[in-house]
């Protein structure tokens, strides 16, 4: 499929969701060669859901470049701060170390270690992080699963493009000393949430990325790299019919574009 055929059928697929409700935002940019193959309301402010955890945790590692926090310092989590929802802390609360609770909010998306982070760095931290670095969409209101802050009207919120620009920059390695970033990096090819973006994909590929999801929302957003083009993809849906809904549009519309790379990264 060549370059105009794959537009098509991405407006063609944008078309066809939004007759049944659905809203997209999509941006697919080469960070090589700053080729944007497709967008599509990608300033547009939406709910964040987990993808807010991105700049949270780069927040937390910028604390660490100025040398106010260390990638092993413990951070005492507590009983009363445990959520549900949490895979990971079960069995009580204690001290973890900084790099700990990071892998744990990015990878499994773990709602309490990302509270314990809020509640260390402190949202006006994180939002200033967010403004320093151009993120017009992009700011953190409330702690997760604070459902009655939702009720009084305050969400976290990002776009397709505020997070391009945060991942670009990790990319090439600005937005922190190299080290971090590849410590950023590192932790974001981990991602087990494999539903979105990677789920029509069979090849072994390595992904940096961040998945977030809410009630008929799905968002996946992060960097493919394949030998010699590494690209971003961002896709955004919200007011979906369902979450599969959203989560198989994902699937399709990054499997197009990760078989269009493919071939023309073989050639």
């Amino acid at each position: 499929m060549d370059r105009k055929d794959l537009q098509q059928v991405i407006k063609n697929e944008i078309v066809s969701v939004t007759k049944d409700g659905a809203e997209i935002s999509l941006l697919v940019k080469d960070f090589k060669t700053q080729d944007i193959l497709y967008s599509h309301e990608d300033t547009k402010e939406v709910v964040s859901a987990s993808i807010i955890k991105v700049p949270i945790m780069l927040t937390a590692l910028e604390q660490v470049q100025k040398g106010k926090l260390e990638l092993d310092s413990l951070i005492e989590l507590k009983d009363a701060g445990i959520l549900e929802d949490t895979e990971v802390f079960e069995y009580g609360g204690g001290k973890y170390t900084l790099e700990e609770l990071l892998v744990w909010m990015i990878i499994e998306s773990d709602n309490t270690a990302t509270n314990c982070l809020i509640d260390l760095l402190s949202m006006e931290t994180i939002n200033t992080f967010c403004k320093k670095h151009s993120l017009k969409s992009t700011k953190l209101e409330r702690r997760m699963l604070d459902f009655q802050a939702v009720q009084e009207g305050r969400n976290n919120y990002t776009s397709a493009g505020d997070m391009a620009i945060l991942y670009e920059e990790l990319y090439n390695r600005t937005i922190l000393t190299p080290d971090l970033c590849n410590t950023a990096l590192g932790i974001l090819k981990r991602q087990r949430h494999k539903q979105l973006s990677l789920r029509y994909i069979y090849d072994d590929i390595t992904v940096a990325h961040k998945t977030g999801s809410l009630d008929n929302l799905d968002h996946d957003a992060g960097i493919f790299y394949l030998p010699n083009i590494q690209y971003y993809f961002g896709a955004f849906v919200w007011n979906a019919p369902s979450n599969e809904y959203a989560s198989k549009w994902i699937g399709r519309i990054s499997k197009g574009i990760y078989e269009y790379y493919k071939t023309n990264n073989e050639r």
